[in-house]
């Protein structure tokens, strides 16, 4: 079957219908009080944790505000499609019983489809992360821009890996060199969402050291809604330095804060988000800070950056869900105490 842009816009339109009938409020970019959480890869099993559950088992709680579906990571892959991988949810290289479309390593995750339009409909915007630390970015910018567009969101193509469901835009999460041009990629999308029915975002991923090394010419020439920066695995600036007497306010968030009020990202209105792992082995350990700590953390930097402040994210959903307390419930709670909207958006 061959999903059109007309069929998308009306369930998008019949969805936001459903959600001000519910008394859904809707994801609000403006607030200080944001929880992103990417879900997808299932980390938390190498740690003896569950295995993640399905997309929507996560989307019935106010923990988590922005989804990012991890990972695209394959540009270009057999037939010239890209690749998708979401571990023991949708894996055909795991499962052999997910179907992948013919000629190509695109696989078709009917089930994630239902769970993308079931979080939409709880408030919530549900992202693509294209990159990771194993990416291939290996795609000519125009033309992968347009089929993201066909594949995801509001084009038209035979083969749509979520049906007709219809993201909410695009995370880029480069942690290497790409032959991909993203900021024209970024560009491009951009420019394709004011073709669309709705409101689309496009995030980055960047890493705390500022300017991060593969996503700083995105941010300074391109539109980028949200960053979610993280601040682990990198040692000098992880959540664990936080507040240390010899971290200097010019190597952690306040750099990036100096960078926003100096009006050095082609947005200036982007909003900056505090990363952390949710899991003492979710990445490096010596990155890990207890519930306690990251929630007074955020707490102070909400508290005083009240234009650039976005809120938290996490890394990942398996952690965050299988750890105790809950990772992102924690930091939910302690941001909702100080949440403010309709600031600088």
């Amino acid at each position: 079957m061959r999903y059109s842009a007309s069929l998308t816009i009306v369930s998008t339109t019949i969805l936001a219908v459903l959600c001000a009938v519910a008394g859904v409020s809707g994801f609000d970019i403006s607030c200080n009080s944001n929880v992103a959480v990417y879900w997808g890869q299932n980390s938390g099993a190498s740690g003896s944790l569950p295995y993640q559950k399905p997309l929507g088992a996560y989307c019935d709680d106010n923990n988590v505000d922005v989804i990012l579906l991890s990972f695209l990571y394959i540009l270009q892959g057999k037939g010239g499609y890209p690749v998708l991988n979401f571990a023991n949810v949708c894996d055909y290289t795991k499962n052999a019983s997910v179907p992948v479309f013919p000629g190509t390593e695109l696989m078709h995750c009917s089930d994630m489809g239902v769970d993308i339009k079931h979080c939409q409909s709880k408030g919530k915007i549900v992202l693509l992360s294209i990159g990771g630390a194993t990416a291939q970015l290996n795609a000519d910018a125009a033309t992968f821009s347009k089929q993201v567009w066909d594949l995801f969101m509001e084009g038209s193509s035979d083969f749509r890996p979520f049906d007709d469901a219809v993201i909410d835009g695009v995370d880029l999460d480069i942690e290497q060199s790409s032959q991909l041009n993203i900021v024209e990629f970024a560009n491009n999308m951009n420019q394709l969402y004011k073709t669309g029915s709705k409101k689309y975002y496009t995030t980055a991923a960047p890493q705390c050291p500022y300017p991060d090394a593969n996503l700083g010419t995105l941010l300074a020439q391109s539109h980028i809604d949200m960053a979610f920066i993280q601040f682990y695995n990198s040692g000098w600036c992880d959540n664990s330095k936080y507040g240390l007497p010899h971290w200097p306010e010019s190597m952690n968030y306040y750099m990036w804060e100096d960078a926003w009020r100096n009006s050095s990202f082609a947005n200036p209105d982007m909003k900056l988000y505090v990363g952390a792992t949710a899991g003492q082995n979710a990445g490096n350990p010596s990155s890990y800070v207890s519930p306690s700590f990251f929630a007074s953390e955020l707490q102070e930097l909400q508290s005083n950056y009240t234009d650039s402040f976005g809120g938290a994210m996490l890394w990942d959903m398996s952690w965050a869900y299988g750890s105790t307390p809950n990772y992102a419930a924690n930091a939910k709670q302690a941001l909702m105490a100080g949440s403010k909207c309709g600031g600088s958006a």
